[in-house]
């Protein structure tokens, strides 16, 4: 059960295929925050106009702006967590074993997990390679296998129960079913995935992912994943 402050009002600037913006996306779904999304594109530059910039200096969504105390909150885990805790969110509980289990696996993704698929995305979108090298694959590979493990024994990467980090985790994850990854070997995980599909969310979470894996699909010469 959710404590939603109704005051709350606030604004999303965001894209539809980024994985840091559907990971905040999921969070705001999931908890049943009415926020304003503003889309930006990145693929125009829309993130380096004078009005985005005066917003996050960085040119990096997502961002959060709070409109109360003209707040701004940038980078996508901390807006996680900023929503969850203004929310009394049961998704990031106030016990602290288990927060600092939530709180190991959001670092997890922020230094390992989603910089690998970033870089798989990179090598494609902006340095341009029309077939991905063997060491960005294994990397993938790597990050897979370790997100298998953490599920030995639970159904959820921080327990038994849906937490932020399964947010975290799902947009990774999604991209890398859409670029045609075959689960077999990772039986947990794959289980995992199938119970994120009656999720609030995840079909927006996929369809943003698609989108961006049938972009790459297109720009080299072999497929997105073999």
């Amino acid at each position: 059960m959710h404590c939603i402050n109704k005051k709350f009002s606030a604004t999303l600037y965001c894209n539809v295929h980024g994985v840091p913006s559907q990971m905040v996306l999921l969070t705001i779904r999931n908890i049943g925050i009415d926020i304003e999304l503003r889309y930006i594109d990145l693929f125009k530059g829309e993130q380096n106009t004078p009005n985005f910039l005066r917003i996050n200096p960085l040119h990096q969504i997502p961002v959060l702006h709070v409109a109360e105390d003209d707040y701004v909150v940038t980078e996508a885990r901390a807006i996680m967590l900023y929503l969850a805790n203004v929310t009394k969110s049961s998704f990031y509980p106030i016990e602290l074993k288990k927060r600092s289990t939530i709180d190991s696996r959001l670092f997890y993704d922020a230094t390992t997990a989603y910089p690998a698929v970033k870089q798989f995305v990179h090598q494609i979108l902006r340095v341009g390679v029309k077939r991905v090298p063997n060491e960005v694959r294994e990397n993938i590979e790597s990050v897979l296998s370790t997100l298998d493990s953490f599920l030995i024994n639970s159904n959820w990467f921080a327990g038994d129960e849906l937490t932020l980090a399964d947010f975290a985790f799902l947009p990774s994850v999604e991209s890398i079913k859409c670029w045609g990854a075959d689960f077999k070997n990772y039986p947990r995980l794959n289980k995992w995935y199938e119970r994120c599909k009656t999720l609030k969310g995840f079909q927006e979470n996929h369809d943003g992912a698609k989108k961006l894996a049938d972009k790459m699909a297109k720009m080299i010469d072999e497929p997105l994943w073999k």
